[in-house]
């Protein structure tokens, strides 16, 4: 159901103590501050949003842990290229900072439980002032099912039996059974419309420099060449209730934690949203130069599992190494306390819908819990010791390097040897992407996440039979079973109950090792404020309420 993604995770391990603030801004005293049991509710209590701007700014700089690589919503399945495509594009539907789902350029209706009707409302444009028609929203939907461009997005329409323009501004979807996934994903990025004739003239170049993009957003594309900042400025024009309150935004691609913070030291980057640990996060929150801002997130900061084979693909391994890792620690030295112990793979922001039912699972599960010892007991009794794991990373960002680290002390720990794999910065997308190198190592990190806020949307993605991110082939009929029934059913708290008993047994089987349940993480200059805190940013627009701060 979702596309693949190579995140960041990890920093160094230190003294434990633990876990997340209470939302808004995180307050000046840093770890120390904070409580030492956090718990879901006090992520649900996170503030989604930041004090409103009350002026317009002339330019702002914002950072990206690389450049980006595309903006052709169909390729766009990482944080940089996301932040890009939701600067510029608009969706069909649009996810709120509290994850409710609303209008976008549309708005929806069902005439049964098969179908879907989308009005595109009037008055919607595209930059070059041409309206946005049933015809652009049927061809940009459709892009994501072509074969040939290779998109991300195909699964996301595999109950849907047609996709018709039934209107000048009506298009109308047919499934062929109930599909409640499909309207979350069409507020991300398989539901972003561009202009088909601007895309159909660009061909192979739509969505690089070469090619750009024409959408309909209130920011538009004005300067991107391959490996530098990319450039949009406000469109005037915008069709919406106004325009951005930014003249100028320019993504800029800053892999290194130093530079990253230098530059919002010293005002040369004036936001970022972490993909990771920051490891200098006290040091920004006490310049007093810059305001840190902790909100409800989707991602989990995980160990992908790709082994098909070997020790990995015995539960008992990855059970094994799951005990061994110490997440206090690591919670504390590199989140800095603004990420919770993970009960199940799905961080309890993607709690959209039945939220009780999701708590009182969460609450009957245990945290995990270091146990080295117990951990070498299951790799002695599936005749693993001393066997051989290959981890993926690459030296070249450096929390990935050391989350590999953090993963090799503990496999070392309970009686397995370790090589890591390293590969470039640029190259590291490859385990995601091509077989040949997800299938040369055992297992990568990631900070991973759902387009919307479901639990189910994350677990499809790894837990299906051909799930985007189902490297290992991992198959359980009752996992399939309990997650399809929930698809179909329109009822939230029955469809929440399904959701859950999934993630109980993948919490169990670990078909992923979830290491920590992140908050999103908002750095802004203190000079201007308003944008989303939470993580709805990677689906829908973040920069038209940035603004000076009163």
């Amino acid at each position: 159901m979702r596309r693949n993604r190579w995140g960041t995770a990890a920093a160094a391990v230190a003294a434990a103590i633990a876990i997340a603030g209470c939302g808004r801004a995180a307050d000046e005293g840093g770890t120390a501050a904070r409580t030492t049991e956090a718990t879901a509710q006090d992520a649900l209590a996170l503030d989604p949003t930041t004090p409103p701007a009350t002026g317009d700014v002339d330019a702002i700089t914002w950072a990206t842990y690389r450049p980006v690589q595309t903006i052709d919503p169909i390729q766009a399945f990482d944080y940089p290229d996301n932040t890009a495509v939701t600067l510029l594009c608009e969706s069909l539907l649009r996810q709120h900072p509290d994850g409710s789902i609303g209008d976008g350029l549309a708005t929806a209706s069902h005439p049964d439980d098969t179908t879907l009707v989308l009005e595109i409302k009037e008055g919607a444009t595209f930059w070059d002032g041409s309206p946005v028609t049933a015809e652009d929203a049927v061809y940009s939907l459709k892009r994501n099912m072509d074969e040939r461009l290779a998109g991300f997005y195909g699964s996301v329409f595999a109950r849907v039996e047609s996709i018709e323009a039934t209107g000048e501004r009506e298009v109308t979807i047919r499934l062929e059974q109930p599909d409640t996934w499909l309207e979350g994903e069409l507020s991300q990025m398989p539901g972003v419309v561009v202009q088909k004739a601007y895309a159909e003239r660009q061909g192979k170049r739509f969505g690089t420099p070469a090619g750009g993009t024409m959408c309909t957003g209130a920011m538009k594309l004005d300067a991107w060449t391959g490996g530098d900042a990319l450039v949009a400025v406000r469109n005037d024009d915008y069709w919406g209730e106004r325009p951005s309150s930014v003249g100028r935004v320019e993504l800029r691609g800053v892999p290194d934690d130093a530079n990253l913070t230098n530059g919002l030291l010293t005002g040369e980057i004036d936001g970022t949203y972490l993909a990771g640990p920051l490891a200098t996060a006290d040091q920004l929150k006490a310049s007093g130069e810059v305001t840190l801002y902790e909100g409800p997130s989707y991602a989990t900061d995980a160990l992908v599992v790709s082994a098909a084979e070997g020790p990995l693909a015995d539960v008992r391994v990855r059970q094994a190494l799951s005990k061994a890792i110490d997440r206090r620690a690591y919670i504390a030295s590199a989140y800095k306390g603004t990420a919770l112990l993970p009960r199940t793979l799905a961080n309890p922001g993607t709690w959209g819908y039945g939220r009780d039912v999701f708590q009182a699972d969460w609450d009957r599960l245990p945290e995990p819990e270091l146990d080295v010892e117990a951990g070498r007991r299951l790799v002695e009794g599936a005749g693993a010791t001393g066997q051989t794991i290959t981890i993926g990373m690459t030296e070249e960002i450096p929390n990935l390097a050391t989350v590999a680290q953090v993963v090799r002390t503990a496999a070392e720990a309970i009686g397995l040897k370790v090589k890591l794999k390293a590969v470039s910065a640029a190259n590291y997308i490859n385990f995601f992407v091509d077989p040949k190198a997800w299938s040369s190592v055992d297992a990568f990190p990631t900070v991973n996440y759902p387009d919307y806020a479901d639990p189910a949307a994350f677990y499809a993605t790894f837990a299906l039979p051909g799930g985007s991110q189902n490297y290992s082939g991992y198959e359980n009929p009752r996992v399939t079973e309990l997650l399809e029934e929930a698809r179909t059913t329109a009822d939230p708290q029955r469809r929440a109950e399904l959701v859950a008993e999934a993630g109980d047994v993948l919490a169990e089987e670990l078909p992923w090792i979830p290491i920590v349940a992140p908050a999103t993480v908002l750095i802004m200059s203190n000079e201007i404020t308003g944008a989303p805190a939470s993580f709805s940013y990677m689906g829908a627009p973040w920069a038209d309420t940035i603004g000076a701060k009163g």
